[in-house]
């Protein structure tokens, strides 16, 4: 490969396309995340193009020059991305002062964070989940990436510089980048946690290994000395390599959920090294991604990619809240068509627009007119919105948040008793009065006879929001109940959690399990819980229900599954409440304090139904 540091910057043809692809998985994420399970992923598909593109143009800049203008770069940076960032923030701050004030809590630190690019730090202690389907909660949320971008451009350019002024063998520099980025994985695994994975999800130390993997490939595989013309082989070899790679991510995209622990424990970081591949591959114009993925349509998208990315969740969460849940094609088409519509503006009248204005006759023309009333508007709108008292507040607690938080307390201690008990044979001691079980009896609508039966069984209670609601009642009649429940659990982690138990032997003979609310329950996740469960076990799991696309689908998987295990029993709690929608809270997800009485009764039916004598 011929040396070139006097050639100009290529157009790195395909980019474009990997920007497009990128961007529609994300959108695919948000608006059907129970069948693009793996759409997060385009977020580091993103930091792997950018880490490599800025990487190379400093290397070519210092290779021509021997410097780089920092400055100007950041200056560069600026132009680029601030207008049009400004401007979102502003247009959504209007739109939840005029139509969403429940969205204002914190919208001060939230603007505050985002345009001083430290958004992502705030995020780790304050913000909300990304995978949080309910909340829809904050229309800013996905702006964790570009902080993490921001901080890249302010720091690197000196790392570059510092490298590059070394005169280190430019292999050696990128073994040594992919070695920081091994530490960076290293940091995101320590600090997942299942219960709250903010801290590794939004860390600038625990992602940036996509964006140095990136930068690592910008070292050994500059732009300008790629030649279009190779032999054959090499040719053949490449686009192999390429379709191999483009088939694992796409299942990747469909697959990899951001909440499993595998996810966290190298899973994301095999797949953005699979990236970085077909980054280099596309780079080079030999290749055939470089063609393939260089056409009208992906190249449009990928041209508005950045503003796309911008106004995809302000419309998505703007949808749920003005118009409530309406799982069907024709609404998410329209959020789509609004998406690219706003993106179409923004990319010509703020990204292109104030490029194309910059002559001294500007002031004087009719569109100049136009941005001063826009912009006006906007400023008053956004001024509006900080200065309500809510936008410097914490989002307060709601009724079933603090239910929830108390129910959690409630938990914990009844647990501590409950593994003393499973230790005794028998009854629990002392543990009911006579006159105290008839009121439970009655309260439950059991025979006493029942009551005492339910007393004496070991149970294990893992699940999401809707059995920690109901973890006192339930605790309350199994005194023998140890309940681990978290707000927002999915599938995959009652599966770690039922291994775990498995192999600490803290796995009762009875398993109760309640999730499938947030997310999706496969025939190949019911599997993996009745094999860490056992054959011997018997196994009470209490479907969904919640206007969401995946619970219909989650339920019939269930009773399926419930015909090929004969230790397996639905406890239907969608049959139970299709019919009182009065038992719901506002959510119309969560059982309000009847509906939980209601919840509890049915399962403890169902229980005794199963349970053999």
């Amino acid at each position: 490969m011929k040396k070139n540091t006097k050639g100009k910057r290529r157009y790195i043809t395909g980019f474009d396309g990997l920007r497009a692809l990128a961007v529609i998985s994300v959108m695919a994420f948000h608006l059907w995340p129970d069948k693009i399970a793996g759409g997060w992923l385009g977020v580091p598909l993103f930091f792997v193009l950018s880490g490599y593109l800025i990487t190379d143009i400093l290397i070519q800049e210092y290779d021509q020059t021997k410097q780089i203008r920092i400055l100007a770069f950041w200056q560069r940076r600026i132009k680029r991305l601030y207008p049009a960032l400004i401007v979102m923030l502003m247009a959504t701050s209007t739109m939840i002062i005029s139509y969403l004030p429940a969205l204002l809590y914190n919208l001060r630190a939230i603007l505050l964070t985002n345009v001083t690019y430290v958004y992502n730090l705030w995020a780790t202690v304050n913000g909300d989940s990304y995978f949080d389907q309910w909340g829809g909660a904050s229309p800013f949320t996905h702006l964790w990436s570009l902080s993490i971008e921001g901080q890249f451009y302010l720091i690197w350019p000196f790392i570059v510089l510092f490298l590059l002024k070394t005169n280190w063998r430019r292999t050696r520099v990128s073994l040594g980048i992919i070695g920081a980025s091994l530490v960076s994985a290293g940091l995101l695994a320590f600090f997942y946690s299942p219960d709250n994975i903010n801290r590794a999800y939004y860390g600038s130390d625990t992602r940036v290994f996509a964006i140095l993997i990136g930068t690592s490939l910008a070292f050994v595989w500059p732009s300008n000395q790629l030649r279009p013309k190779v032999r054959e082989t090499v040719k053949k070899r490449m686009n192999l390599i390429g379709w191999g790679t483009m088939g694992m991510l796409l299942i990747a995209l469909v697959w990899l959920n951001g909440q499993w622990s595998i996810t966290y424990y190298g899973g994301m970081y095999i797949v953005t090294v699979l990236m970085g591949v077909l980054v280099a591959i596309t780079a080079h114009p030999a290749s055939q991604f470089s063609q393939l993925l260089n056409n009208r349509y992906l190249n449009y998208l990928g041209t508005r990619s950045y503003s796309i990315y911008l106004y995809q969740l302000p419309v998505f969460v703007a949808f749920e809240r003005l118009f409530k849940h309406h799982p069907n094609g024709l609404v998410s088409l329209i959020e789509i068509a609004v998406v690219l519509l706003l993106s179409e503006l923004s990319y010509r009248f703020v990204e292109q627009g104030l490029r194309r204005y910059r002559q001294q006759n500007f002031m004087l023309t009719r569109a100049s007119r136009v941005y001063a009333v826009l912009s006006l508007f906007l400023m008053m709108g956004t001024v509006t919105a900080i200065h309500t008292a809510a936008s410097a507040k914490d989002k307060p607690m709601s009724a079933l948040e603090k239910r929830l938080k108390q129910n959690k307390q409630k938990m914990l201690a009844a647990n501590r008793a409950a593994r003393q008990a499973q230790k005794k044979h028998g009854q629990t001691s002392g543990a009911h009065q006579s006159t105290q079980n008839n009121a439970i009896a009655q309260r439950f609508e059991i025979t006493d006879q029942a009551l005492s039966q339910l007393n004496d069984l070991n149970f294990t209670a893992v699940g999401d929001s809707l059995l920690l609601n109901a973890a006192p009642n339930l605790q309350q009649v199994l005194p023998k109940m140890v309940v681990n429940a978290e707000v927002g659990r999915q599938t995959q982690s009652v599966i770690d959690l039922l291994i775990g138990m498995g192999h600490d032997k803290t796995l009762a003979d009875n398993v109760l399990i309640a999730v499938g609310t947030n997310g999706v329950v496969k025939p190949d996740m019911i599997n993996a819980v009745m094999t860490a469960v056992g054959p011997n076990r018997q196994i009470y799991w209490v479907n969904a229900y919640a206007d969401r696309p995946w619970v219909a689908t989650n339920d019939a998987n269930l009773a399926d599954a419930a015909k090929r295990y004969r230790n397996l029993h639905i406890i239907d709690w969608h049959t139970a409440v299709s019919g009182h929608t009065d038992w719901l809270g506002p959510d119309a997800v969560h059982p309000n304090p009847d509906g939980s009485l209601a919840y509890t009764k049915l399962i403890l039916q169902m229980i005794l139904k199963y349970h053999p004598s």
